[in-house]
């Protein structure tokens, strides 16, 4: 029975840490914001992302600008997966992708753009950052803009 316990956790440690650097995103990300007199100043967000195959991820995506209009953009999407990355296109703003680059412990976010004035979503509303990564469970993907703050 240990013998066969071992070669598991064996075989799944090999699924996981591949000669590939394959990462599953799957998890939830955080980012927090700043908070001064009760009032987060600063952007916050989350990211809840899920493996759906090796090509392929379910992403819920809020970011928040914070103090004092605190203006937001979030979206609930499939996007390819390939090399730890996965790049959404904005429908609204065709000059834009939104790229996220994951590693074990976070995931980055860049945009690219056209018209360095408005930016995707406007401008500063989304930001090149860094979500820390806060849990590998698989989360619930849904629309996240009611979801209010992120604290």
């Amino acid at each position: 029975m240990k013998s066969l316990f071992l070669l598991f956790t064996i075989t799944c440690s090999s699924l996981l840490n591949t000669d590939d650097g394959f990462i599953d995103p799957t998890g939830t990300y955080i980012l927090k914001g700043e908070v001064q007199k009760n009032k987060i100043i600063s952007h916050s967000g989350e990211i809840r992302v899920k493996l759906l195959d090796n090509g392929k991820v379910a992403i819920s995506f809020y970011i928040n600008k914070g103090y004092p209009g605190y203006e937001s953009v979030s979206f609930v999407d499939t996007l390819p997966y390939a090399d730890n990355l996965a790049k959404y296109n904005p429908a609204a703003y065709a000059d834009c992708t939104i790229i996220f680059a994951f590693s074990n412990k976070d995931a980055e976010i860049q945009q690219v753009y056209t018209d360095p004035q408005s930016g995707c979503f406007g401008k500063d509303i989304l930001i090149s950052t860094f979500f820390k990564k806060s849990s590998s469970d698989k989360p619930v993907i849904q629309d996240l803009s009611a979801h209010g703050v992120t604290e």
